[in-house]
């Protein structure tokens, strides 16, 4: 009770110091006040500053941020402004929607990297906690100021936030308006009909007359200045394109000389047929290409061209690109003079049609697109384009129709039967749906819809040339992943000899390559038919930087583009390192007269090294950051120390080994039951090959913590032992003069150290001697000690020596009998085991540092 009323007295007087204090105006006290966490929650909620905090200046970041919205705001409002005005083309309207995608890509990035700083503040808020309350003891000024400064930073970054929401809104209703805006006028453009009738009454000679008059005059006066004023620098840019034209052909023979493809063979494989194909395509490509680029490039550099001509003269080099590719493509693939090189199963007849009505509707809608520009540049009358669009509207549709009912013809086969053949080029269905859309190409054209008969028309003739062609990538594909495949053509077996690949690495390569070919069959073509359709480049890039560039997964961002950069940067430093290796090897350690396994222990080093790098650089171009996997490598260490610690123990162990090399590839060692031969040293464990040619594994971790003999450690010098026994009859002193002759007298022998004959015992049936011989290279002991135990085996036979062999008496101890037979036969068995001679068994002793090779001697020389 007392107690209780001692706290009611202490708390009354608190609040009347703290009423006190606030009626004094206490600036301590208002600034409690203001950190109470009602204050803060109040701040907070109505995205104010704390009382305190009004004056404190405004953070960097925010300022930078709000400068940066504002910029954005006001693109915005332009796009607005050009939106809402009448006279606005399908191009600059395709432009203002450009660039309010791109407004919302930026204010998408700008809300990422406000959102990560309002993260960091409101966990530098958690930290701090809320400010005292009533009755707590003060907290110092510096905190109180702190977080003061951190909720007024909290505050204005909501307000970022809100407004760049409110941008981003106002961003997508304008794209979206933008995009209804240009579908209405595609619409209207599509579907405008045009009176045939009065079209036909206009008196076209008189417009074509009117549109002679201004070519002439408008590209007569150009022509007349190109030969006057740019005459040699005309003639040089065509030399010089020519010139370009001739090496890049070339080139590209020469490539192909070295490929070792025959394009006269008379029955070669599909994949031959396809390479011919692509090379018979490719070369007079690259070389016309060659001549448009350099001759474009100069003519533009050496100011020839007009603003005008400069349109037309682009749209021609186009044209005659497009129209050529088709041609040598078509001719390639059906090849009508050459039925063994075709890759379509269809007749002579139909591969000529074919290829003459690909190559015609190429020629007709590209060239109906250069006249669409040069009928633009002279501000041609409407008329003519209509007219124009409607000739090559019914042109292609009538060759299609025509194509529909081309049809194939089996080929035989070389026994004469016939082969019911697939007809992957025109079956029935798209014969037949040729046939319809020829059909309505050449109806909406004739009752007046020429605009959508001329859309049709350009779509069949473009989608359907990237169809084709893509068609051909994936046969290509098709037919270099099979197996073996790569190995059929010459530069596949030079790359297999080079690399000395196994069978299964090449189809492993060529599965890989036919992948590859279908990625970038998908990945050219399919661009391609979206250009096609109207698409515009950089729709199509601010999609693929919005959608391919990062893609989010709850909390994690991924980059497919990063990703992909990362696995081309780790590809590349691998291959480089593999370069460097080699040419390291090669040239420094080969030179400097370096050991096998000093070139080993160094070629390991760089790979490892070169692959290590090459990883970090990987991963750091995918977009992990290094520190949180550093972080998450830490967190997993103890995990990694227990459940990983015997392959991290081998590592390390293998990197002591290639550091301290107590031996290296090709050294003779003996560790506890292996010997042999060291054939590799790897991370984990090294190879060791025994005398019977069998590899055993040793984990790295054991040649390090147990012993190891090196019989090569400094040098290949070893001594080898003969152990030899004489009778007891023998001159122990002779029996050693003779062997020290023996063995000085070997020309693989030693003399320094010399010889030596030790005396080693009196054994049970004869004089013990060893014969110690030194010799340079210790691989040569099972030699010489053959050629030193013949040499003893003669001389001894010459001088009278005799080789004594262990004797045995066995005694048969048997009861009383008086049967004489069974006497007789025990005293033959007595005098026949007394007489016999027993060889001296090999006990297939083990080699030691003594005796190497003991227990080897039936090895192979080593």
């Amino acid at each position: 009770m007392q107690l209780t009323q001692g706290r009611g007295v202490f708390r009354l007087a608190m609040v009347m110091a703290a009423l006190f204090c606030l009626l004094a105006g206490s600036p301590v006290l208002a600034q409690q006040a203001a950190e109470t966490p009602a204050a803060s929650a109040q701040a907070e909620g109505s995205g104010q500053k704390p009382n305190d905090a009004v004056d404190q200046p405004s953070d960097p970041f925010v300022t930078e941020m709000g400068t940066t919205l504002d910029d954005y705001a006001s693109t915005l409002s332009g796009i607005s402004e050009k939106v809402q005005g009448d006279d606005n083309s399908d191009d600059e309207l395709a432009k203002l929607q450009v660039q309010a995608d791109q407004l919302q890509s930026d204010l998408s990035k700008a809300d990422s990297t406000i959102q990560s700083r309002l993260g960091d503040v409101r966990a530098q808020l958690s930290e701090l906690g809320s400010g005292p309350g009533p009755g707590e003891p003060a907290e110092p000024a510096v905190t109180t100021q702190e977080r003061n400064t951190l909720l007024a930073e909290r505050s204005e970054l909501n307000a970022l936030v809100d407004r760049v929401n409110k941008l981003a809104g106002t961003a997508d209703e304008t794209s979206g308006a933008v995009s209804q805006m240009r579908r209405e006028q595609f619409a209207r453009a599509l579907f405008k009909h045009t009176d045939l009738q009065e079209l036909f009454s206009t008196d076209f000679q008189t417009l074509w007359q009117q549109q002679q008059a201004a070519l002439v005059k408008s590209y007569g006066g150009w022509f007349e200045f190109l030969w006057t004023s740019k005459r040699v620098p005309f003639a040089l840019a065509n030399l010089l394109s020519v010139l370009a034209a001739v090496f890049a052909y070339r080139i590209s023979t020469r490539f192909v000389e070295r490929t070792k493809l025959d394009l006269q063979m008379d029955e070669p494989s599909y994949v031959v047929r396809l390479l011919g194909a692509f090379w018979m395509t490719v070369i007079p490509s690259l070389a016309m290409l060659a001549f448009l680029t350099v001759s474009y490039v100069l003519f533009v550099s050496m100011n020839i061209f007009l603003p005008d001509v400069q349109r037309v003269v682009r749209q021609a080099y186009i044209s005659d690109g497009i129209i050529l590719f088709v041609f040598l493509l078509s001719r390639n693939v059906l090849t009508p003079r050459r039925p063994q090189w075709r890759l379509m199963p269809v007749s002579d007849s139909a591969a000529r049609n074919l290829t003459l009505a690909f190559t015609a509707m190429a020629c007709i809608n590209w060239f109906d697109i250069l006249i669409g520009v040069l009928n633009d540049t002279l501000d041609a009358d409407v008329r003519l384009d209509v007219l124009r669009s409607l000739v090559s509207s019914v042109l292609i549709g009538g060759i299609l129709i025509a194509v529909s009912f081309i049809h194939t013809r089996p080929r035989e086969t070389e026994n004469g039967s016939r082969k019911k053949t697939m007809r992957l080029l025109f079956p029935s269905l798209i014969s037949g749906l040729a046939r319809l859309v020829g059909l309505f190409v050449v109806l909406t054209a004739l009752i007046g819809y020429v605009a959508l008969a001329r859309f049709v028309a350009q779509q069949i003739v473009l989608t359907g040339a990237v169809l084709i062609t893509m068609y051909i990538g994936i046969l290509v594909g098709k037919a270099v992943g099979q197996a073996g495949s790569f190995a059929h053509t010459g530069y596949g077996r030079r790359f297999i000899a080079r690399f000395d690949l196994s069978q299964v690495r090449v189809d492993q390569l060529s599965l890989l390559t036919g992948l590859l070919t279908y990625t970038l069959t998908l990945m050219i073509g399919i661009p391609l038919i979206m250009l096609s359709w109207g698409v515009r480049y950089e729709e199509m890039r601010l999609w693929a930087a919005n959608n391919l560039t990062s893609i989010t997964v709850g909390s994690i961002t991924i980059s497919l583009g990063g990703i992909l950069i990362g696995i081309l940067l780790f590809v590349g430093g691998f291959l480089l390192t593999r370069w460097f290796q080699g040419w390291f090897d090669n040239n420094v350690l080969l030179r400097s007269r370096a050991d096998s396994g000093v070139r080993n222990s160094v070629k390991t080093g760089i790979n490892y090294l070169g692959i290590v790098l090459a990883g970090l650089l990987a991963i750091s171009a995918a977009g992990v950051n290094l520190s949180s996997l550093a972080l998450v490598a830490s967190a997993l260490s103890i995990g990694i120390g227990f459940g990983l610690q015997t392959i991290v123990s081998n590592f390390v162990s293998g990197l002591i080994l290639l550091v301290e090399r107590p031996f290296k590839v090709g050294d003779w060692i003996v560790s506890g039951s292996a010997e042999g031969f060291v054939k590799r040293i790897s991370v984990r464990a090294t190879e060791i090959e025994t005398f019977q040619r069998q590899s055993i594994i040793v984990p790295n971790s054991e040649l390090i913590n147990a012993s190891v003999g090196n019989w090569m450690h400094h040098n290949q010098m070893g001594r080898s032992e003969v152990a030899v026994g004489v009778s007891y009859n023998s001159d122990p002193r002779k029996v050693m003069d003779i062997l020290m002759e023996i063995a000085t007298s070997h020309p693989l022998v030693l003399q320094n150290p010399e010889p030596m004959v030790i005396f080693l015992g009196f054994g049970d049936s004869s004089l013990d001697f060893e014969v110690r011989v030194y010799l340079a290279d210790v691989f040569n002991g099972i030699a010489v000690r053959n050629d030193i135990r013949v040499a003893i085996f003669e001389r001894f036979r010459a001088e009278g020596i005799e080789i004594p062999f262990p004797q045995r008496d066995l005694h048969i101890i048997t009861g009383d009998d008086d049967d004489a037979e069974k006497d007789a036969l025990d005293a033959e068995i007595r005098r026949r085991v007394r007489k016999s001679k027993v060889e001296p068994v090999s006990t297939g002793t083990k080699p030691t540092a003594d005796n190497p090779d003991a227990g080897n001697d039936g090895e192979d020389g080593r």
